[in-house]
């Protein structure tokens, strides 16, 4: 069997960060640009759903490799754990920014008639909503929780071996949807970055390349790069110490889902 080497396990983050900025980003410029429907033909559904299938797509694509990390955040929470060595690991994170750069690239090579005709608006990267622009500690505390909950419900889903973890080819499915929801739920105040890659590396493409002054005027930047962080990290070990503990051993059976003792029972005359 051929072995994975470092070189392919780093272009598969790179490729699955790319792929996951050029439907991502590319959603935020069809909703921001109204390209086909005009401005009332798009909304917030629009990008939460846009996202959710641009992690599927990339998963898919790059989770045979690495498992498909294609985010800091889940590399340095595994970094933490001692699945992956730090040196190996450091190297994904610079592969996923600068997969999430080419992404940001395509996606503004695709727009180019919106950005001729209508100027430069951001579609490539996060920011604090209305109201939210002085709250540096919800800002944080968001994208913290954000990236906790995506982090503790990934690895839910992964875990075959003692939770109720879907069939092997549907858990990249599963995953879009944590995104999914995550970006319903929470993702009003700072528009879930919940990734640092997919924030930073178009941030960067955009301030170098697409003539953007306002990506790094202030210190919102370091957001959601921090957050992420330490809400993957802490995601990951809430799972290992507070979930997996109580979950049965490999040995004992899964519990039946809701309601499986009503629907096996016989029926009565």
């Amino acid at each position: 069997m051929k072995r994975k080497t470092l070189s392919q396990q780093l272009w598969a983050e790179f490729i699955g960060t790319a792929i996951l900025i050029v439907f991502g980003d590319g959603v935020v410029a069809n909703v921001v640009y109204a390209t086909r429907l005009g401005p009332t033909g798009y909304n917030w559904d629009t990008v939460t759903l846009g996202w959710a299938f641009a992690v599927v797509m990339a998963i898919y694509v790059a989770g045979g490799i690495t498992g498909a990390h294609i985010n800091p955040a889940v590399t340095l929470a595994a970094i933490t754990r001692k699945s992956i060595a730090a040196m190996t690991g450091i190297a994904y994170m610079v592969a996923q920014i600068v997969g999430a750069f080419v992404g940001a690239l395509i996606v503004w090579l695709m727009y180019q008639g919106n950005f001729i005709k209508d100027g430069f608006k951001n579609v490539f990267y996060t920011a604090p909503a209305s109201g939210y622009e002085n709250l540096v500690f919800t800002q944080y505390f968001t994208e913290i929780m954000g990236t906790f909950f995506l982090v503790l419900f990934v690895y839910a889903i992964v875990d075959n071996v003692r939770n109720i973890g879907p069939a092997a080819n549907l858990w990249p499915l599963l995953v879009g949807f944590a995104v999914l929801a995550i970006g319903l739920s929470t993702g009003g105040p700072t528009g879930y970055a919940i990734n640092p890659a997919r924030d930073l590396g178009p941030r960067l493409f955009a301030a170098l390349l697409a003539g953007d002054r306002a990506g790094f005027s202030g210190a919102y930047f370091l957001v959601p790069i921090i957050g992420p962080l330490v809400g993957g990290v802490a995601g990951a070990w809430f799972y290992d110490y507070l979930v997996k503990p109580f979950l049965p051993s490999p040995t004992e059976a899964v519990p039946e889902p809701l309601g499986a003792d009503v629907a096996a029972a016989p029926a009565t005359p």
